[in-house]
C-alpha cells in the first residue's frame, strides 16, 4: 500500500501565513505608514492651497480683462451715442435756424403791408 504523504501550506516555512512579526515590528509598521499618510496629507493640502490660490489669481485676472473690456465697450458705445446726439442737435439747429429765417421774412413782409395799411389810413384820414 502507497500513502501520499501530502504537505499543507501550513507546514511550509517559506508561506507567507508562516510568517510572523512581532508586535515591536507591527507597530512599527504602523506608525511609519501612518507617517506617510500624514506626509501624503500634508502634501495634499499644500496642492490644494496652492491650486485655490493661482485659481483666485486667474479668476481675479480674468475679472479684470472682463471688466476692462466691458469698460472699453461702454466708452465706445457712449462716444458712438454722443455722436449721434450732435448729428441730430445739428439737423435740429439747422431746422429752427430755417424756421426762425422765414419767420423773419414773413414778419418784414407783414411790417411792410402794416405800413402800408397806416400810411394808407393816415392818408384817409387827413383827407377826411
Amino acid at each position: 500500500m502507497v500513502t501520499h504523504l501530502t504537505k499543507t501550506f501550513k507546514d511550509e516555512p517559506s508561506s507567507p501565513r508562516t510568517f510572523r512579526m512581532s508586535k515591536e515590528e507591527i507597530l512599527q509598521r504602523i506608525k511609519q505608514v501612518e507617517a506617510q499618510i500624514r506626509t501624503m496629507k500634508e502634501e495634499a493640502e499644500r496642492e490644494r492651497e496652492a491650486t485655490l490660490r493661482n485659481a483666485r489669481r486667474e479668476a481675479l485676472e480674468l475679472t479684470e480683462q472682463v471688466q476692462e473690456k466691458a469698460e472699453a465697450r461702454y466708452r465706445e458705445m457712449v462716444s458712438a451715442a454722443e455722436a449721434e446726439i450732435e448729428s441730430e442737435r445739428e439737423k435740429l439747429l439747422a431746422a429752427a435756424r430755417e424756421d426762425a429765417a422765414r419767420m423773419v421774412a414773413q414778419g418784414k413782409a407783414n411790417v411792410d403791408r402794416a405800413v402800408d395799411l397806416v400810411v394808407g389810413k393816415f392818408r384817409g384820414a387827413v383827407r377826411a
